[in-house]
C-alpha cells in the first residue's frame, strides 16, 4: 500500500548549492554519467582546488597530468587531476551525510 509523503519545503529546505564548488560538480557527475569518463578542465582542476582547500586539504599540481593531495597533517598522496576532483566531489556529498568524512582522504 503506497504511502502519501510531502515534503514541507518551507519549515525544511533543502541546503543550498552556493558553493561554485557543488554547482560543478553537479556538471561534472551529469557528464560522468552520460559518457562514462570523468573529464576534468583546468577550471574544474581550479575550483576542486578551492574546495579541497577549505576542507583542510591542499591541491598542489606535478608536471603532466598528477596532482599531490596533501592533508592539514602533512600525509600526502599523489593522483590523477580526475581522481583529486572526484575526491572533491566525495567531500562535497559527505558535507551533508552523517557518516564521519576521515575516510574520503585517508591517503592523503
Amino acid at each position: 500500500m503506497p504511502v502519501q509523503a510531502i515534503y514541507d519545503l518551507v519549515s525544511n529546505p533543502p541546503p543550498a548549492l552556493d558553493d561554485p564548488f557543488a554547482l560543478a560538480a553537479r556538471r561534472i557527475t551529469a557528464t560522468w554519467l552520460a559518457t562514462r569518463e570523468v573529464t576534468v578542465s583546468a577550471d574544474d582542476l581550479r575550483l576542486a582546488a578551492q574546495f579541497l582547500q577549505r576542507v583542510g586539504l591542499t591541491l598542489e599540481p606535478l608536471p603532466g597530468l598528477l596532482v599531490r593531495l596533501v592533508s592539514e597533517r602533512g600525509r600526502e598522496t599523489v593522483m590523477s587531476r580526475e581522481a583529486a576532483v572526484m575526491t572533491a566531489i566525495r567531500c562535497v556529498v559527505a558535507q551533508d551525510s552523517p557518516r564521519p568524512t576521515r575516510s574520503i582522504a585517508r591517503a592523503a
